[in-house]
């Protein structure tokens, strides 16, 4: 029996990407010490992780806050949205004129259950408040 094996450079994701550009405020602090606060762009992102284009050189393993830039009458309107994400780097590439982040959220941006199917509320319509 043949047991099939990945295929070199595949997909190891366990969410989707989308291929939208986002912008994000960046905060962190850099290896030396130094506090930033970056205007970033997110060139795709999933419920997982982005990857973010920056001017700053970030080392593998630091922590950043990503924060999406919402005008103060949205934010009155919405305020349970979520506005601020942690993530950490898990790579930084060079090139010509800025870097790219491999970042991987603290939190999935989705909850694993309703990724799965086994969110109880999508399972059963009377125990949904908003149908």
């Amino acid at each position: 029996m043949r047991v099939p094996r990945p295929l070199p450079g595949a997909e190891r994701r366990d969410w989707d990407r989308l291929p939208i550009s986002i912008p994000f405020f960046v905060h962190g602090s850099k290896s030396n010490g130094d506090e930033f606060l970056d205007f970033s762009t997110a060139l795709n992102i999933s419920a997982g992780g982005a990857l973010l284009a920056t001017k700053w050189y970030l080392e593998a393993s630091t922590h950043i806050t990503l924060e999406v830039p919402i005008a103060l009458a949205n934010k009155a309107q919405l305020p349970h949205s979520v506005s601020q994400i942690d993530a950490t780097v898990l790579r930084c590439t060079p090139e010509r004129h800025y870097f790219l982040l491999g970042l991987q959220f603290a939190e999935p941006l989705i909850a694993a259950a309703a990724e799965s199917g086994n969110d109880s509320s999508a399972a059963n319509p009377a125990e949904n408040p908003f149908t």
